[in-house]
C-alpha cells in the first residue's frame, strides 16, 4: 500500500505500510527516504506491521517552500499525519535513523502513551555534538551544494550508490532545509523524560555522528538504554550491516512490543 498523508500544513507525506500486527514505524534522517529500510521491513513485515516514510523535502514526498517549512519538531507532526492516515492506534515502536532518531523522541515527548520503545540508529541528542567534532552547518552545506556532491557525500557516510542518487532529485533548498533541521536540534534535559526501552545501534566508525559522543552519550543519558557497536560500520548501520541491525531490531520487538 503506498498513500500519501496529508499533514497539518497541507504538505503531502508518502508513507508506505507493509504486513499485520503490532505497529513499528520507520523515521528516516538526512537521506530521508523509505529505501535504507527495505532490509529491516522485507524481514519484519510477516510478524509486525512496518510503515514508512518519505521526509518532507525528500523522495516522493512534497517539497515545499520556505526552508521555515522543515524542522524536527515538523517531521514530528508529519509522522502523526501519517499514523492518523495509516489508522494506527496501539502502541508502536518507532526506529529512527539519525535525524529520524530526533523525530522518534520528538514523538516520544508528544505522545508517550503511544509508543513502546524506541530504536536509536547513528543518532545523537544534540547537532551540538556533530558541531562538536567539525561537522559544521557550514561544511555541511558545502557537502551537498550540487547534484554530483550531494551522492558523494550519501556514499561517503555508507549508503549504496543505488540510494545515494535518489538525493541528484532533491532540491537544494529543501536539502538546505533538512541540514539545518539536524543540526539545530537539541533535545537538552528532556532527554531525561523518555523513560520507555531503548536500543541504540552506532557504528563505531561513523564519520556524521560519531560514536564517542553521540552514541555512547545517548546512551549514557538515556535512563534505559542498550547500546549496541557495530564495528567497522560508518553512519548507516540498518543498511551496511542489514543482518545484524534487523536481529538486534527483532530482538527488541519480541521484548517491548508483544504480538
Amino acid at each position: 500500500m503506498m498513500p500519501w498523508a496529508s499533514a497539518d500544513d497541507g504538505c503531502e507525506i508518502y508513507y508506505e505500510t507493509r504486513g499485520s500486527g503490532p505497529p513499528v514505524v520507520f523515521a528516516s534522517g538526512f537521506m530521508g527516504i523509505t529505501d535504507i529500510w527495505r532490509a529491516q521491513i522485507d524481514a519484519l513485515s510477516d510478524r509486525y506491521t512496518c510503515i514508512a516514510f518519505d521526509n518532507r523535502g525528500n523522495g516522493r514526498s512534497e517539497k515545499p517552500l520556505p526552508r521555515i517549512a522543515y524542522g524536527v519538531e515538523r517531521h514530528a507532526r508529519d509522522l502523526e499525519a501519517v499514523l492518523t492516515a495509516a489508522g494506527v492506534s496501539s502502541q508502536m515502536v518507532i526506529v529512527g535513523h539519525s535525524m529520524g532518531g530526533n523525530t522518534a523522541s520528538t514523538y516520544y515527548l508528544a505522545h508517550p502513551d503511544r509508543v513502546a520503545g524506541l530504536v536509536y540508529v547513528g543518532s545523537y541528542v544534540s547537532g551540538g555534538q556533530i558541531h562538536g567534532v567539525g561537522n559544521t552547518l557550514e561544511k555541511i552545506k558545502a557537502a551537498v551544494a550540487t547534484a554530483p556532491d550531494r551522492v558523494a557525500f550519501y556514499q561517503a557516510v555508507g549508503l549504496p550508490e543505488s540510494i545515494a542518487l535518489e538525493s541528484a532529485k532533491w532540491p537544494l533548498y529543501a536539502v538546505l532545509g533538512n541540514a539545518e533541521s539536524f543540526i539545530r536540534f537539541d533535545l537538552g534535559e528532556r532527554v531525561k523524560e523518555i523513560t520507555v526501552p531503548c536500543l541504540v545501534l552506532h557504528g563505531d566508525s561513523d564519520i556524521v555522528s560519531p560514536l564517542d559522543p553521540c552514541g555512547y552519550g545517548l546512551q549514557s543519558v538515556l535512563p534505559d538504554a542498550a547500546l549496541e557497536v557495530f564495528e567497522g560500520v560508518n553512519h548507516c548501520p540498518a543498511v551496511e550491516a542489514p543482518e545484524k541491525a534487523t536481529a538486534l531490531i527483532a530482538g527488541f520487538l519480541e521484548r517491548v512490543l508483544p504480538r
